[in-house]
């Protein structure tokens, strides 16, 4: 399993990117913990507004305008549960949709951690391996 993102201001310009691989889990969990994870790095760099852009539309309707009661039942809950907290804090942040061909710097940084497991990586500024995909979901 991998998880990764990119972190983009307003105007689009990268501000960071992180890959994460795991020996076990299946993609809505992946998909929980990298959103979870970008909400941190988006936190600890000081950002006041976030959107979040997921191509997996079970994430994004976990977090629009869902009832709270049932979300115990959920197997996922515990990461679910710190999202929510997450997002409850004092920000905003939107959660929505995108088509998956408009997400591959997503998906080549979760490629990237798939084949390197164990590994826990945040890229300053953009590494050549993710540049091509830069260029295509900017024309997308």
């Amino acid at each position: 399993m991998g998880m990764g993102g990119a972190i983009r201001d307003c105007a689009g310009m990268w501000r960071g990117g992180f890959s994460h691989g795991a020996l076990h889990g299946d993609a809505l969990r992946a998909e929980l913990l990298a959103l979870e994870e970008g909400l941190w790095l988006c936190w600890d760099g000081g950002f006041q507004k976030v959107s979040c852009e997921c191509d997996y539309l079970g994430v994004v309707t976990l977090f629009q305008d869902r009832p709270l009661d049932r979300d115990y039942l959920h197997k996922h809950y515990d990461v679910i549960r710190r999202i929510k907290r997450m997002v409850a804090r004092d920000w905003i942040v939107y959660v929505s949709h995108i088509p998956r061909e408009m997400n591959s710097v997503a998906h080549t940084l979760v490629n990237w951690g798939v084949r390197n497991v164990g590994s826990i990586v945040f890229w300053r500024s953009p590494p050549d391996f993710i540049l091509l995909a830069l260029r295509r979901d900017s024309i997308s």
